[in-house]
């Protein structure tokens, strides 16, 4: 296994920073196209949402694959390459492994617990998959983090406490006395992260009015939650008309800047875009809620997540099992192999000494030939295959599969 995971989330990085390496859908299937022609990279997945910018690899090389990964995101977010080590969190195999599933299963969150990280992996996985960009090794790796995700959500309590980032700004809004329920809503965008505004608000009796630059996009949405939709175009006079606007685009620019709320406008706007939709200006007329706001108030935020933790070690420990014995599988068939061919070897020699062998006695002792060579094989092989399947730390120091190899001069079956 030779996974690399290189990661930039609130944990190493501003809102500001991740802003700048935040990339689009488009952008990370093309980014990871560009990485799998990089000679060390075999495969490569990308996820960016609005806390994280997520590179996994599999690589030949772990300091190739690294400054490849490197090098690439200096080039695409214009960071030089001195200042971006530092944003990021580099992990190797087993340890890119584990961040995978903790990260999937929304143990490394803003919001702890969180599952909508669980869409965004699935989508970013649908993308690799589709791009060619990953392969066996990704695929069962992230397929895995799925059902682990999904496991810790059904099965622990933090499925429970666990909220999506909207979630928490709606509660920012209602610690401020800003309430939702029968007043108009104003949802910029019909991505994933609007659309679960958008339906959260519907569900809390708010009148939402959707748009979208795709004014198709807005109307599916609109129809969905039985809202309003208003031309893109009219954007500036829909907002100050609205008692709320959440926004989430991912547009380049500032959608919603001062001129729009300088007057009688909302009374609230929600950014949860990276980069902002919404120019910092616009906080001194209003409540401003964005992603800096959130991570603020998020800080010192607990859950009780031990239970969720055991889940995902105990997972990781049988996804790495089934890796070392899958491992050890080419060592094995070789000795099968070899044990076939040297019973063959014998019988013809069989044949040759003792053409004329009465055939009833010639089969009993083909037959005998084979179960002695069966019984020889089968106490090595099923030992090799639990040593490398086994979780305690000390029996996989030996590589089994090597000694074999030595033993029975398969140096070839690797």
């Amino acid at each position: 296994m030779t996974i690399l995971s290189v990661s930039i989330s609130h944990h190493t990085a501003s809102i500001d920073q991740l802003a700048q390496l935040s990339m689009s859908r488009d952008a990370c299937r093309e980014f990871a196209g560009d990485l799998i022609a990089h000679e060390s990279i075999s495969e490569a997945l990308v996820i960016s949402t609005c806390n994280r910018t997520e590179v996994h690899v599999e690589t030949n090389r772990f300091h190739a694959g690294l400054d490849a990964v490197i090098d690439l995101l200096a080039a695409t977010s214009g960071y030089p390459t001195d200042m971006l080590m530092p944003l990021c969190g580099v992990r190797y195999d087993e340890a890119a492994v584990a961040h995978c599933f903790s990260m999937v299963a929304g143990l490394d969150s803003l919001v702890v617990g969180e599952n909508q990280v669980l869409g965004q992996a699935r989508l970013a996985l649908s993308d690799a998959q589709q791009a060619h960009t990953s392969g066996p090794m990704l695929n069962a790796v992230f397929q895995t983090a799925l059902r682990v995700g999904k496991r810790v959500h059904s099965e622990t309590a933090i499925g429970s406490a666990g909220r999506s980032v909207f979630s928490a700004a709606l509660d920012a809004l209602d610690a401020a006395g800003v309430a939702v329920d029968g007043v108009r809503c104003l949802v910029v965008g019909a991505g994933q992260m609007s659309g679960l505004a958008a339906r959260s608000l519907a569900q809390r009796g708010a009148r939402v009015t959707c748009v979208n630059r795709t004014h198709a996009s807005a109307e599916r949405l609109a129809r969905e939650i039985g809202g309003d939709v208003v031309p893109f175009a009219d954007l500036a006079e829909a907002v100050p008309t609205h008692e709320v606007v959440v926004t989430c685009t991912g547009s380049a620019g500032f959608l919603i800047d001062e001129s729009m709320v300088a007057g009688p406008g909302p009374r609230a706007i929600v950014d949860l875009a990276l980069p902002a939709d919404v120019a910092p200006g616009v906080g001194d007329h209003l409540l401003l809620v964005n992603l800096a706001s959130l991570a603020d108030r998020l800080t010192g935020e607990s859950v009780d997540v031990e239970a969720a933790r055991q889940l995902v070690h105990e997972e990781l420990a049988k996804f790495l099992a089934r890796q070392r014995a899958a491992t050890v599988t080419p060592t094995v068939v070789a000795l099968r192999q070899k044990a076939d061919a040297v019973v063959e070897a014998e019988i013809a020699r069989l044949d040759r000494r003792l053409p004329h062998l009465d055939l009833a006695l010639r089969n009993e002792i083909v037959k005998a030939i084979h179960r002695t060579a069966d019984k020889l094989m089968h106490p090595p092989t099923v030992a090799v295959r639990q040593a490398a399947e086994s979780v305690d730390p000390d029996v996989h120091e030996v590589d089994y599969a090597a000694v074999l190899r030595t033993l029975f001069a398969l140096e070839d079956a690797s």
